[in-house]
C-alpha cells in the first residue's frame, strides 16, 4: 500500500497543535492520548519526541494519571489577575475595532495600543496599558500592521531601493 502524504505537511501539523492548544478540551484530550499511548507500552522518550512535549511532562502526566486519574489531566483554574473588561464589553471594543477609529471620530487612520487604550479609558472607564490593548488585539484575532512608508508613484525599483535603504541614518 502507498504512503499517504499530506501537502503542506508543516503547516498541518502547526495548525492541528494551534487547534489543540485553542481550549482546554484540546489540552485535556491530547494529554490524554499521550499518556494512553505510555499506558500502552511505549515509552516516555518516544512519546515525548513524537510529539514534541518535554520528556519530564510526558512523565508527570503518566505519574498524575496513575495517582489521581484521569481528572487529574485536566487544565486546573490558574492564578492571575481578574480581567478588568467583561466578555460583554470585549465583544464592543471588536465591534469597535471592525468600525475604525474615524468612526470614534479619531484622525488617526489605523488603531494601535495607545489608541485603543485612550478609547477603552474613554469608553469604560478601565485603564489598560498600551502594551496590555497590544495582547487585546492578538487576542481579538487582529494582527498589530503599521502603514509603511513609500514614494507615491514611484516605479517599483524605486520602491525596493527606498525600502532598503529607508533605515540608514
Amino acid at each position: 500500500m502507498r504512503p499517504l502524504k499530506i501537502k503542506n505537511a508543516e503547516i498541518v501539523a502547526e495548525q492541528i497543535r494551534d487547534e489543540i492548544q485553542s481550549s482546554p478540551e484540546g489540552r485535556y484530550f491530547h494529554r490524554l492520548h499521550l499518556v494512553l499511548l505510555v499506558a500502552t507500552g511505549m515509552t516516555c522518550n518516544v512519546v515525548a519526541k513524537l510529539f514534541g512535549e518535554p520528556l519530564r511532562t510526558v512523565q508527570r502526566w503518566a505519574k498524575e494519571l496513575d495517582e489521581e486519574g484521569v481528572y487529574a489531566l485536566k487544565d486546573q483554574d490558574r492564578a492571575g489577575r481578574p480581567t478588568k473588561l467583561t466578555g460583554e464589553q470585549l465583544a464592543e471594543v471588536k465591534s469597535d475595532i471592525e468600525q475604525g477609529p474615524q468612526a470614534f471620530n479619531f484622525s488617526q487612520g489605523f488603531w494601535d495600543g495607545p489608541l485603543l487604550s485612550y478609547h477603552i479609558e474613554q469608553k469604560y472607564g478601565v485603564v489598560l496599558g498600551v502594551r496590555q490593548c497590544q495582547r487585546l488585539f492578538r487576542q481579538l484575532g487582529y494582527a498589530l500592521l503599521r502603514p509603511q512608508p513609500r514614494p507615491a508613484g514611484a516605479k517599483p525599483e524605486v520602491r525596493d531601493e527606498f525600502k532598503k535603504n529607508r533605515m540608514r541614518p
